[in-house]
């Protein structure tokens, strides 16, 4: 079980690659504040960013998210999907360093959009190649990623491919 964050998202729905969550995981969560923030008219992904939501288990967003982002210095929906991740003791998917920092101080397990990348290629629902090209691809579509941690996960990925 995953909770998804809109950092994850937006950057799989740019490259067509949201079936990868599915395939990493049997059950898909997210919060409406998330679910708001991705179906946001006129973004670019935004119709597979919905068709994928409609599979998704939306949950209120927690009461004490506003309180939670004012003292973390956060966004409401990155609190929303902290708290129902350290609720329900679930893993959280994001690809923001401010939001993981911040889960990780509550004692929320994260993985970034590469580990998913890394863990569909150790699983073989990607190939190696496959893998280093989607990387390539989310990084040349805009996704945040820091140029040593590009490295790393290549040379990791062709280790993989060894």
């Amino acid at each position: 079980m995953v909770i998804v964050d809109s950092s994850a998202l937006i950057p799989l729905a740019w490259v067509g690659r949201l079936d990868l969550v599915s395939t990493a995981f049997d059950e898909i969560r997210t919060t409406e504040a998330v679910r708001a923030e991705v179906l946001t008219e006129g973004k670019r992904g935004t119709a597979a960013l919905g068709e994928f939501l409609a599979d998704v288990a939306v949950h209120d967003t927690p009461a004490r998210a506003d309180e939670v982002a004012s003292m973390e210095g956060i966004a409401a929906a990155d609190a929303s999907v902290i708290l129902l991740a350290e609720d329900d003791e679930e893993l959280l998917l994001a690809n923001d360093k401010g939001l993981i920092e911040v889960a990780r101080s509550h004692g929320v397990e994260c993985w970034w959009v590469t580990t998913l990348l890394l863990s569909c290629t150790k699983n073989g629902d990607l190939t190696a190649d496959e893998a280093t090209d989607l990387l390539y691809d989310l990084v040349n579509e805009g996704m945040n990623l820091h140029p040593k941690v590009y490295s790393q996960v290549q040379k990791t990925l062709r280790e993989l491919g060894d």
